[in-house]
């Protein structure tokens, strides 16, 4: 490793994109978007801080600094806090230079994928922390047309995922977002919800209401039914029902059917 170099770039400092070398810790700073776009995970600081305090700070895993922004921190916050909660005093880091704020956000994002699958609450993060620069910029760079199969490939998912996301982000409700966040509600489920409230919200009058009720119950029992099929083939591979069975089975199932749709019609009102 490099340490030739001061601990901070001096002026007429030059460096090639990529240089590695030893900075004091007081001489690097955090900033947002990166120092808030992955929150700290406890349980990664503390196994970090256990294998630091032991060996000391892997310099096969510097810190990643945007040169030409103070030394800002771009990737590396958790490994920079465990150093510094250990009292180290000088790290190594790498050097590197960005066009502008979403290229860095972009490069901060991809190291994170490459070492693990980003949760729905960080995808949802990652997608709001992007779209907010774009739309500051030109409006030809704003997340239109193909920017979902980009932003999909930068977050290692799907272009649906990512089109979902943005749909939660401009339409759900705050509540709705905060149950992401906390791991209580995955993007699809928030997704459904969020349509659902939507559609429900554009209905002029109780005609379009009641369709709009029957369509969302087809939708939802079909989906139950079709799920429950597969989870039954698979728990019972190769066994299948008799003709009467299914025949008998059908006469009960139309039977409670009724029984629980008579509750939503108007001869079942109580």
């Amino acid at each position: 490793m490099k340490t030739n170099y001061p601990s901070k770039p001096e002026p007429g400092f030059n460096f090639v994109n990529g240089t590695i070398m030893m900075a004091k810790i007081d001489s690097i700073r955090t900033a947002a978007p990166f120092k808030t776009l992955f929150p700290i995970r406890e349980d990664v600081l503390n196994r970090i801080t256990t294998d630091m305090k032991q060996h000391g700070f892997d310099s096969g895993h510097p810190i990643v600094v945007w040169a030409g922004k103070k030394l800002t921190v771009v990737d590396g916050h958790t490994r920079l806090l465990a150093a510094t909660n250990l009292g180290i005093e000088v790290i190594p880091v790498v050097l590197r230079e960005f066009a502008d704020e979403n290229a860095a956000l972009e490069y901060a994002i991809g190291s994170q994928r490459n070492r693990r699958n980003l949760t729905d609450a960080e995808l949802m993060k990652c997608i709001s922390a992007l779209d907010q620069r774009k739309k500051k910029g030109p409006k030809k760079d704003r997340p239109l047309g193909k920017s979902a199969d980009r932003t999909a490939m930068l977050l290692g998912t799907s272009r649906v995922k990512v089109e979902r996301i943005r749909s939660i982000i401009d339409h759900a409700p705050e509540e709705i977002k905060e149950a992401i966040r906390s791991g209580n509600l995955t993007i699809n489920k928030a997704y459904v919800i969020t349509m659902g409230k939507r559609k429900v919200s554009k209905c002029r009058n109780e005609d379009e209401l009641r369709a709009a009720m029957a369509d969302e119950l087809k939708k939802t029992l079909s989906k139950a039914f079709r799920d429950c099929i597969a989870e039954l083939k698979k728990k019972y591979p190769g066994i299948l029902l008799t003709k009467e069975e299914a025949a008998e089975l059908m006469k009960e199932l139309s039977i409670t059917l009724k029984t629980e749709l008579d509750k939503l019609t108007q001869k079942g009102k109580k």
